[in-house]
């Protein structure tokens, strides 16, 4: 019986031993199996709302791959990493391609455009200036290309008119009558209707127009400079109320100008019949500070951590950064009375007013110069001004 069981056992064993055979000849006439097609994949997102400079943000979606390489579609614009990032710093249809490749060295490309939108919309940037002379407001458009300045007038009787500034998005312009304790609202850049948004006249305005000055636009509200403080209110001119008192009230704010980053409003204190300096507060009225005392200025700009302004005191142009407190000249010689200035990124030029000597405007200038100062010039003089007549004080930026 044992011998039996034996035979059995080495029987089936054989059995089992010969299907594996089988299978494993069988095994061998497959083919290999298929790699993995590599697929070159990706999406992408743009800050900035896609107006240049915007930083683009690719996400690698590829299949099967192993190294990238990446063509921003601009010179040297190019990428080894996974998911990079890039900057486009001008407008315009870029094509952007990325290949995928697989560690044998297989590979494929996936080619894509990207639109980076023109901040200006086809507009040209522009100036706004109000007049003493005329009582008007005039805008210079800042086209290169034209042999003199392209200048158009609008609006009358601004009496003192120190502050101004455009809403570039809802198409306004805000003008402040400092002696009539007034501040106008136009409809439209150009040949608007205009509205008296505040009137010291008025009883429940007159706290908050008691000689205006500086004014700014910043998202839907608008902020301006009068005695005791900064106040604002909403676009229409609702809801008023005093932002901060500077000075237990003994001060008047001047010029007003925003550095959205650090969420600072700069301004000048009259150092006539107050104590002067160059002061900031946060936006929503906290962290009141001095940052340049002994200053006597109209007007003053922010821009990339400097601040732009004219210095009765010390008689000359300041550019002034604030990282290292120091001051340097903005302009090299003797203007006659300086009173709006602006610092505009996009020209990369700042501009400033010269009222000059003459009450009539006859000898008004408004000058430009590089941002760091240099090779200052005559944007517009009296002679290519409307009717020859230019004695320029507030000044605004824009786009038409």
């Amino acid at each position: 019986m044992k011998m039996i069981n034996l035979f059995r056992q080495l029987k089936n064993i054989g059995f089992f031993a010969l299907i594996g055979m089988i299978l494993a000849s069988c095994g061998g006439d497959e083919p290999a199996p298929p790699l993995a097609s590599v697929v070159a994949n990706f999406s992408y997102t743009v800050d900035n709302e896609g107006f240049a400079p915007a930083t683009v943000t690719f996400t690698n979606e590829s299949l099967a791959a192993t190294t990238y390489q990446w063509d921003f579609g601009v010179e040297d614009g190019t990428s080894s990493e996974e998911n990079p990032t890039f900057l486009y710093e001008d407008f315009g249809t870029y094509t952007v391609s990325l290949t995928a490749i697989a560690e044998d060295g297989r590979e494929d490309t996936k080619t894509e455009q990207i639109i980076i939108k023109d901040p200006l919309g086809g507009r040209l940037p522009t100036l706004y200036y109000t007049d003493r002379a005329t009582g008007m407001i005039h805008m210079v458009v800042l086209d290169e290309e034209a042999e003199t300045p392209v200048v158009q007038s609008f609006g009358a009787d601004h009496f003192k008119p120190y502050g101004i500034s455009a809403d570039l998005e809802n198409e306004t312009l805000f003008v402040v009558g400092h002696e009539d304790g007034i501040i106008f609202k136009y409809d439209a850049l150009v040949n608007g209707d205009k509205e008296v948004l505040f009137n010291i006249a008025d009883e429940a305005d007159a706290p908050f127009v008691d000689y205006p000055a500086g004014i700014t636009v910043i998202g839907s509200k608008i902020f301006w400079g009068a005695i005791g403080g900064i106040y604002s209110s909403n676009l229409d001119g609702s809801n008023p109320s005093q932002l901060v008192e500077v000075l237990g009230g003994e001060s008047l704010p001047l010029g007003l100008s925003y550095d959205a980053e650090n969420d600072w409003i700069y301004f000048c204190n009259d150092g006539l019949d107050f104590g002067g300096g160059v002061y900031r507060v946060h936006l929503d009225g906290t962290g009141l500070e001095l940052v340049v005392a002994d200053v006597d200025a109209g007007a003053i700009s922010y821009l990339n951590g400097k601040l732009y302004y004219f210095d009765y005191i010390e008689d000359r142009g300041v550019i002034y950064d604030i990282a290292t407190e120091t001051a340097q000249a903005l302009a090299p010689y003797t203007v006659n009375f300086p009173w709006g200035i602006v610092a505009d990124p996009i020209t990369e030029k700042v501009y400033w007013t010269d009222r000059g000597t003459e009450d009539d405007g006859s000898d008004g200038v408004i000058w430009c110069a590089n941002l760091d100062g240099s090779e200052p010039m005559m944007l517009l003089e009296a002679a290519d001004a409307p009717n020859g007549i230019l004695r320029p004080y507030a000044l605004g930026l824009g786009l038409y």
